[in-house]
This record gives C-alpha cells, structure tokens and sequence, in this order.
C-alpha cells in the first residue's frame, strides 16, 4: 500500500520499456552510479555504528557533493542527481529494517548488504520521470519508447527503472487526487486462510488453487544445473546466466499474474481477515510444496518453499494495497486455535484436525476441510489487539 504525506493513494503503474542503445548505456551508467553511493555510504554508516557512532541520512546526503567535486567523480556528475539522493535513503530503509529484525530477535541478522554489479536484477529510482507524446521523459536519459496499456491520470510522484533477463520496466507512483479509486462492490466481509496443499480457502467455501508452476520450476532447476556445470569467466557461463535470469522472470511473472487476479477478485469485499502470520516460520514448518505438497525433500524443494513465502508475502501486500485502494480493509487476526477449533461448537483440540485437509470435531463429529473450517474461525476471531 502506498500513500502520500496528505493521506491520498498512489497508483502504481508498472510498464515496460524499449530504450535505444544509448538510452541502454544511460540507464546502466544510472544503475553503476546509485550502486557506487550507495555502497560508499553504506560502508561509511556501518563503520560510524561499529565505532558507537551514528550517521544520518542527511550527513551522508551531504557527502554527496564532495564525491561528486572529488577527483575522479565527474561521472557522478553525468547521471540524475534524484536517483543519488534516492540510493541514499535506500540506506535509511535498509538500517529501518536492520532495527526491526534486531528488536524482533531474529537469527543471523546482519548489517545491510551492499549492492553487486552482478545482480541479475538491477534498478534505480527517480523522482522526475514524466510522460509525454506516449514516451516515458527520464532525466539525463531523455524520451524512452513505452508500451501503455492505458493512459496515464494524474502527477507522476517517484518512479523505479529496473532491468531484469533482458527486459527495461518502470514502475510508477501515480498521484490521482482521488480517495479511493475503484470503491468496494459489497459490504461483505469474508475470512481467508492461506496454506499448502491449496492456496487459500474462504470463509465462502471456496478453494483456490495454486497456479501451475510445475514446468516452470523444472525449467528453472534444469537453467540452475547448467549454470553449474558452466566454467566461470566462459561465454557460455554467461549465456547459461541469461537464460536462468529469463527462466526465473517467467516463473514470477505467471506467480504474479496469479496474485493480482486472486487480490482483485477478493478486495470487491468490504474487508477480509486473514492470520497474523509469521511467514518465515510458516516455511520452516511446510512439509512439501505448491506443487507436490508431500514432497519432503527433493531437488526442488528449497525453491518451492522460496516460491510459497514470497507468494503468500506479496498476496498480503497485494491485498491490503487493493482493499485500501477500494475503500475496504486486511483485517489481521490472533492464529491461535484456528485449525484446532470447531467452527459450530466451538470445541478446541488437536485431535480434530485428523488430516492436512480433514477435520472432524471430538465433541459434536461436526465434519469439514480443515482449511475452510479454520477460515470461518477466522472469520469469526477479533481483530490483533483487540477484546471480545
């Protein structure tokens, strides 16, 4: 979900982009330059921590002009002073997420990583794209070729230039004016829980299933077993990267498609509750995966569990950015019994859950999936932080 300082959405618009070979040359002299900054101060802020020491984001904004006049940083000088600026508040973000680790007590947190040239994925962000004569204007780049699928309403805010198997996007904050852009179809509220063997169950009783993904895992394990048998430093070790980075974008574009379809359907209720759920535990604990849930282990197995976590990740984040969006609400509620529970008596015991999908009460033999029974508790359960 993204809003502005008045309280108003941003529309993200993400399109893709067809820059000529100098426009190329441009936006990756972008991505090496924000790289630079950024790992400079970063090293910088980390060096001033250790010493017990604190560097704010606007000492190391200020750093900036010296870099920029120094010897050897006329370059720095050539590419969009928005996105240097941009790169260090990116540091800000990463040390907001360090904190937050540390206070949670997570394991093996360390400091921000710095950034690699040889990311598959690369990307910067600005604060002065604008469009104009259906291009997309990028300062210091010029006019970029675009393909619009619709037009574009409203200010421009902050955009994202990113590269990835190929393929040069930009995603877009899109100011509108608006409070809500689309508004709710219905005033219902539903309980959704995510899980294994099937996505999500609604408290409606329907079952959504995962998105095929069983080809384009298999294709992206096969790209990871040729990568590894490819000389470093050889061309087609780099020809093998290429085709992992294209595989690897399939795959995530057709998880995508599958979330936002899923989301836009959903945020037509009111509001929807979910589980206050600790994703990274929840893969821990998984037992197979999106495609063969009894899978225990498996060549693909450590990619599957990757794909579970991240899509229940951005499904929560898709929702609660589309019901926000609509005029409706993501509503996080306690997990605690929502499996074990019996939605008509409300009897609790772990011996109910007789099976990953069976669930049939001790006290009143009330029968029912286990995944739609535990999404009517939830339907049923108080919001986080909340009393009867």
């Amino acid at each position: 979900m993204n809003t502005n300082r008045g309280g108003r959405m941003l529309r993200v618009l993400k399109v893709r982009l067809y820059p000529n070979i100098e426009q190329q040359q441009k936006i990756f002299q972008h991505f090496g330059s924000c790289r630079y900054v950024y790992n400079v101060l970063l090293d910088a802020k980390i060096k001033a921590y250790e010493c017990g020491d604190n560097l704010s984001i606007y000492e190391l904004k200020k750093r900036l002009v010296p870099m920029k006049k120094a010897k050897g940083g006329e370059w720095l000088r050539e590419v969009d002073s928005t996105a240097l600026q941009n790169s260090i508040l990116n540091i800000g973000k990463a040390y907001d997420n360090f904190f937050r680790r540390v206070k949670k007590g997570e394991a093996k947190v360390g400091f921000p990583k710095f950034k690699s040239k040889h990311n598959p994925r690369q990307n910067y962000s600005t604060s002065g794209a604008k469009r104009k004569d259906g291009k997309i204007y990028l300062p210091k780049i010029g006019l970029v070729k675009a393909k619009m699928h619709r037009n574009i309403e409203g200010i421009i805010k902050t955009s994202t230039v990113s590269y990835e198997a190929g393929q040069f996007h930009i995603s877009m904050n899109i100011e509108d004016g608006k409070e809500s852009a689309y508004g709710t179809n219905n005033s219902k509220t539903i309980g959704v829980d995510v899980g294994v063997k099937v996505f999500a169950y609604t408290s409606d009783g329907e079952a959504i299933k995962h998105v095929p993904l069983k080809k384009e895992i298999a294709d992206v394990v096969k790209a990871q077993k040729t990568l590894s048998r490819r000389l470093k430093g050889g061309k087609n070790r780099a020809k093998a990267k290429a085709t992992l980075a294209k595989k690897h974008l399939k795959l995530r574009n057709k998880r995508d498609d599958f979330l936002h379809k899923v989301t836009n359907r959903l945020s037509e209720n009111q509001a929807v509750k979910v589980e206050n759920l600790n994703i990274k535990n929840m893969t821990k604990k998984a037992k197979g995966s999106i495609d063969n849930p009894n899978m225990r282990s498996s060549a693909k197995r450590g990619l599957n569990h990757s794909i579970l976590k991240q899509s229940w990740g951005k499904f929560f984040e898709l929702l609660e950015y589309k019901l926000t969006r609509n005029g409706g609400k993501l509503i996080k509620v306690d997990p605690k019994f929502t499996s074990q529970k019996c939605s008509k008596c409300g009897h609790i015991s772990k011996e109910s859950r007789k099976s990953q999908s069976k669930f049939v009460c001790t006290v009143c033999n009330h029968t029912k999936n286990a995944d739609y029974n535990a999404s009517i508790n939830i339907l049923n359960s108080h919001a986080v932080g909340t009393t009867v």
